[in-house]
């Protein structure tokens, strides 16, 4: 689980900005707080919800694609020593492109706790660092960069587990524009401590792409007892959100790409197909879902259902994964297509299952800020500068009595009420397209 993640120079942040996943003491005593929104490690709560609030541009999304940049830069190795790191700084003033980019993750193995850090320029990775935190810190490797030599050089601390011939190995095979963790996977190396690292991250942090696979897909996969488990709790929400989805079945329809060949397609389309279809077969797979009123019983095509009800199921799909798998994921723009009181209802059947898991989300919809169940520490308020960098913060306290949403409703881009007030405003924008 994640403690805090920092980005600096990063695409909208410029200065150095935290995200943290520390509960407030503010609210409340540990008697008083709901269990379900932390799990306590080593002392501290950390928060399962991360609530991502502010207007569009205020960079929501890009804090999400930071955590990704970190996760692809830990893990992915360069298929060219020469190639250059792709390097995303702040470009809103005449000097941020000029300074690396900082990120540093803060994070858990089960009781472990880790903190990974890297600097990245246009030219190299100029600095990366796995520490061991505890009461003691105990640094796993420094690796940092010889302008003189032009080489790489890592120094290794008593938390490494690595051999003498090992740890030479790993240098040596760690090039500029590769982290030591990649070059760690690249290798046949033993550590304990590298392998964990590089597992949570290859497999505990994700992130939701639109579209990446099919909802058919991903209800029906190759592990029968999984999928016989979520079909299990998205009919039970679906029922409980007032749906009259009583069932859904996924069809499957095979086609050798031989007989197309045999037939006589043109060769490049083979071609095309057999690199997308290694297999040598294209398989469709066809979802419907059961409906059952009080007149009858049928089973619709999934382009027939709702947005909303689609959405609900992408996003029920999701988190049971992330739960499943013990995993910290981002989601952006959760709310799409869900009525707000099926989303409170789904976030908070995530927290009544969550264990070893986190989802930060971003939405536009401010209503749940109304919610009964809401923790205020675990929303972070996104605002654009005039500069052009993004300013996070948490909310100030708000005791229970004052209503949370209306305060930042208030306080969130007043101008614009402004702007919305004057009615005259609108006659400018009548003028610019239809002429005096």
């Amino acid at each position: 689980m994640i403690e805090s993640f920092t980005i600096k120079n990063y695409l909208c942040y410029r200065e150095e900005t935290e995200f943290s996943f520390l509960a407030s003491k503010k609210e409340g005593s540990k008697k008083s707080l709901p269990p379900s929104w932390y799990k306590e490690i080593d002392g501290k709560r950390i928060l399962r919800l991360l609530i991502c609030v502010g207007l569009n541009g205020s960079g929501k999304t890009k804090m999400f694609s930071a955590l990704r940049y970190l996760r692809t830069l830990a893990i992915s190795r360069p298929s060219k020593p020469s190639e250059k790191p792709i390097f995303r700084p702040f470009l809103l003033d005449n000097y941020s492109f000029k300074n690396p980019t900082e990120l540093q993750l803060t994070y858990y193995i089960n009781e472990t706790c880790y903190k990974y850090r890297i600097k990245v320029s246009n030219e190299r990775i100029e600095e990366e660092e796995l520490v061991i935190k505890g009461n003691r810190s105990c640094r796993v490797y420094l690796r940092t960069h010889d302008t003189k030599t032009d080489k790489v050089q890592i120094v290794y601390g008593n938390g490494c587990d690595l051999s003498k011939n090992d740890r030479h190995d790993l240098e040596i095979n760690t090039v500029a524009n590769s982290t030591v963790l990649s070059s760690f996977a690249y290798l046949n190396l033993e550590s304990k401590i590298l392998s964990a690292n590089l597992y949570y991250f290859e497999d505990k942090i994700s992130y939701v792409k639109k579209g990446d696979k099919s909802l058919a897909d991903k209800l029906k996969t190759d592990d029968r007892e999984k999928d016989a488990l979520i079909k299990k709790m998205i009919l039970r929400l679906l029922k409980d959100v007032n749906t009259n989805i009583c069932d859904y079945e996924v069809e499957e329809a095979t086609l050798n790409i031989s007989e197309l060949e045999s037939h006589g397609a043109p060769v490049a389309l083979i071609k095309a197909m057999r690199e997308q279809y290694p297999s040598g077969v294209i398989v469709h797979k066809n979802l419907k879902f059961i409906h059952s009123t009080s007149e009858c019983r049928k089973a619709l095509d999934s382009e027939v259902e709702s947005l909303g009800t689609m959405n609900i199921i992408r996003l029920l799909v999701v988190l049971f994964d992330i739960i499943l798998g013990k995993k910290s994921t981002t989601v952006d723009e959760v709310e799409s297509g869900i009525h707000t009181k099926a989303l409170e209802f789904i976030l908070k059947m995530y927290l009544s299952l969550a264990k070893d898991c986190q989802l930060i989300v971003a939405t536009h919809d401010l209503h749940i800020l109304n919610s009964s169940f809401l923790r205020k520490d675990a929303v972070r308020l996104f605002k654009k500068m005039e500069t052009g960098a993004i300013s996070v913060k948490r909310p100030e306290y708000i005791h229970n009595t004052v209503s949370f949403f209306r305060t930042y409703y208030r306080e969130v881009a007043p101008e614009i009420d402004s702007i919305i007030s004057q009615l005259s405003i609108f006659e400018d924008y009548e003028r610019d397209l239809f002429g005096e």
